[in-house]
């Protein structure tokens, strides 16, 4: 949590914004492409070089963690915990300019996709009765952004629906929440769709050929933690990736071949947050000469210890019978 101060050092807010400059791809790739945060700020708030956000300007829209590929910026507001602690199965939600928002929030784009598959308990309603007048000028955003969450849901049998006039529907309670700590709640639902639906968001599969040689570039640079190695293999979290694209630059320039690629997907059914292997060979430690080593079977010497190995017993063997 950074505390913001304003540039008169009179004011000193503490904004439920969190950054990590180390996962920003200007700070990881030598060529500064991305722009995105910057762009997107309708109050013009955040600082190119530091990513910090003038507290005097910034109105928690939310737009910055919403385009950030990398998670550098997130806006720590629990909306989803809170919803799910509400006793209500149907619940709207909407921005400050909705009049039956039950569910008060800066701007949709502050619940992502990811978000949403939390909700499966849920009845949901997203009031856009107001979004082509957004301030902020987001419909487009935001007309995108809520077409996915809706084709989401039909996938994962989710109750979500769009609300679009303020009729039939009348509010039983209206909250803002600013509860800090979010956690990651995905869909455990079964017998879902087996094929791989294309789908352009926060959603990534990864792939690793025989070439891996496990050296670990794209664990360590992960800002997810949706890939680690244990057991002396790659695993990987269908439902923890962002498919921000770092662990495929990473191991570009770590192995010349790129044994991993990534596609930016949903395989509903595997999106949980357990882990799987996915690398093809599996690393061992030779307990004879102490060199690490790849294979598919479960064996404890390499290549060259073994037959040196097997040149001995046959010597063994030789003089034995002689």
């Amino acid at each position: 949590m950074f505390t913001l101060t304003d540039s008169l050092g009179l004011l000193e807010l503490k904004l439920p914004l969190k950054t990590e400059p180390k996962n920003c791809i200007n700070t990881i790739k030598v060529s500064k492409e991305c722009s995105s945060c910057i762009d997107i700020c309708p109050t013009k708030a955040i600082d190119p070089t530091s990513l910090v956000p003038d507290a005097s300007a910034c109105t928690l829209c939310g737009a910055c963690a919403f385009i950030c590929p990398t998670k550098a910026i997130e806006l720590n507001l629990d909306h989803i915990g809170f919803i799910k602690s509400l006793k209500q199965d149907e619940v709207c939600i909407g921005c400050l300019k909705s009049d039956k928002a039950e569910i008060v929030i800066p701007c949709i784009l502050n619940i992502n996709e990811k978000d949403i598959l939390g909700l499966q308990n849920k009845n949901i309603t997203f009031d856009v009765s107001f979004c082509e007048s957004c301030t902020y000028g987001f419909y487009e955003k935001i007309k995108t952004h809520v077409s996915k969450i809706y084709y989401i849901s039909k996938i994962f049998r989710l109750n979500i629906k769009l609300s679009t006039n303020a009729e039939n529907y009348t509010p039983k309670f209206r909250r803002i929440s600013h509860k800090e700590g979010k956690t990651n709640n995905f869909s455990h639902q079964e017998n879902l769709c087996q094929n791989t639906v294309p789908f352009e968001s926060r959603f990534g599969i990864v792939e690793i050929s025989s070439d891996c040689d496990i050296c670990g570039a794209c664990a360590s640079i992960c800002p997810s933690k949706a890939i680690k190695i244990e057991d002396g293999m790659i695993k990987f979290s269908h439902g923890l990736c962002i498919a921000c694209g770092l662990c495929e630059y990473a191991c570009f320039l770590s192995n010349i071949k790129k044994p991993l690629s990534l596609r930016k997907a949903i395989k509903p059914s595997d999106f949980k947050e357990e882990y799987k292997p996915i690398s093809m060979l599996k690393k061992h430690t030779c307990e004879n000469c102490g060199k690490s080593f790849y294979s598919n079977d479960d064996i404890h010497l390499c290549l060259y210890c073994k037959k040196e190995q097997n040149l001995n017993n046959m010597i063994i063997d030789f003089i034995t019978k002689s």
